[in-house]
C-alpha cells in the first residue's frame, strides 16, 4: 500500500472516529493503519473504563462497515493510550498538555514534568519551565510517577 493511500485511510478514519468521540463525551488521541490493523486511541478526562472502549469500537466498527472504504480485511483495536506509548503526533501532544511526562533527549539527559507547552510550528514543547526543540527528543511519553 501506497503511503498516500494509508493517510487517506487515517483520515477518513480520523474524521469520523473524533466526530464519535466527541459525541460520547471522549478524546480522539490518535488513529494508526498499519495494514490490516486499525488501531485507534480514545481517553477522556480522569481515565476511560473498558466498558467504554468497547462501546465505542461497537459503534465505530459499524459505522466503519457502513462506509466500507478499507478494500483489504483488518482488525479494528480500540484503547486507551496507556503510559508508554510515545507521544509523536500533534494530536497527541496537544491531548497531553498538562499531564505529567517523561523527555528522554538523544544525549540521554532524563527530564519529567508537566506538558506545559507544545508550538507545533516551531516543533518545540515546554516541561516543567524548560523548553526542548523535538528534533533533540529521543522519547517522549506519559509519566507514570
Amino acid at each position: 500500500m501506497r503511503e498516500e493511500e494509508k493517510r487517506d485511510i487515517e483520515n477518513r478514519v480520523e474524521a469520523m472516529a473524533e466526530k464519535l468521540a466527541e459525541e460520547m463525551g471522549f478524546t480522539l488521541v490518535d488513529v494508526e493503519w498499519r495494514g490490516g490493523l486499525l488501531r485507534v486511541f480514545i481517553d477522556r478526562e480522569g481515565g476511560i473504563t473498558i466498558r467504554e472502549v468497547e462501546r465505542f469500537s461497537r459503534v465505530l466498527s459499524d459505522l466503519l462497515d457502513r462506509e466500507d472504504f478499507i478494500e483489504e480485511s483488518y482488525v479494528l483495536e480500540v484503547s486507551s493510550p496507556g503510559l508508554d506509548r510515545r507521544l509523536t503526533k500533534p494530536r497527541e501532544l496537544n491531548w497531553a498538555l498538562g499531564r505529567r511526562v517523561m523527555v528522554i533527549l538523544k544525549d540521554g539527559t532524563t527530564y519529567r514534568g508537566v506538558l506545559d507547552y507544545y508550538n507545533e510550528e516551531e516543533e518545540e514543547i515546554g516541561v516543567g519551565g524548560r523548553f526542548f526543540n523535538l528534533k533533540d527528543v529521543a522519547t517522549l511519553k506519559l509519566d507514570e510517577i
